[in-house]
């Protein structure tokens, strides 16, 4: 990474929206990755002020999105697959159709599963296997610190100017431990 690559990281205002550990996860991704100015902000807060914000990463579990309106800046949703982890990006301009979902997380890990089926993608079966303990809202800490992981590159990636894969794409990896 070039010293202005580090400096565009730096410079970066990220924020992270959730709750439990998983932010956490996240938190220390985004430190080792170079990110400075990160605010942490409660899933329950009604609407929270993005105007001082470069990136908002989400982690929404079983709830639904708390961004309820058109945003200016990059989202990523990252998710925990119990087996694996996935994100998905919404780039300003893009349809947001994820945030009227009901079970968000349900909803982008059957899409996922279902994309990957359709196209053969390899080394995807896991998530198909996941999907039962997905049903029953099952956690695995090994594929939060995954979506965490992935959260972070998403978020340098972005900081620095690289193109992204965004909605309806998205990211998608067995747990890296």
């Amino acid at each position: 990474m070039t010293s202005k690559e580090k400096r565009l990281i730096a410079d970066c205002r990220i924020m992270v929206i959730g709750v439990s550990d998983f932010i956490d996860c996240v938190k220390a991704e985004l430190i080792k990755s170079g990110f400075k100015s990160i605010s942490i902000i409660s899933a329950l807060e009604k609407q929270p002020d993005m105007d001082f914000t470069d990136i908002v990463a989400e982690y929404v579990g079983e709830g639904c999105s708390c961004i309820k309106e058109e945003v200016k800046i990059p989202i990523i949703y990252p998710f925990d697959f119990v087996e694996g982890a996935g994100a998905i990006v919404i780039m300003p301009g893009d349809d947001n159709e994820l945030q009227h979902k009901d079970n968000l997380r349900l909803w982008v890990a059957e899409y996922m599963a279902g994309y990957c089926a359709f196209w053969n993608v390899e080394g995807c079966e896991w998530l198909q296997l996941a999907l039962p303990a997905i049903r029953k809202a099952k956690t695995s800490d090994a594929a939060q610190r995954t979506a965490a992981h992935i959260c972070a590159r998403i978020a340098a990636n972005i900081a620095v100017g690289r193109n992204v894969k965004h909605f309806p794409r998205f990211y998608l990896s067995k747990n890296l431990e």
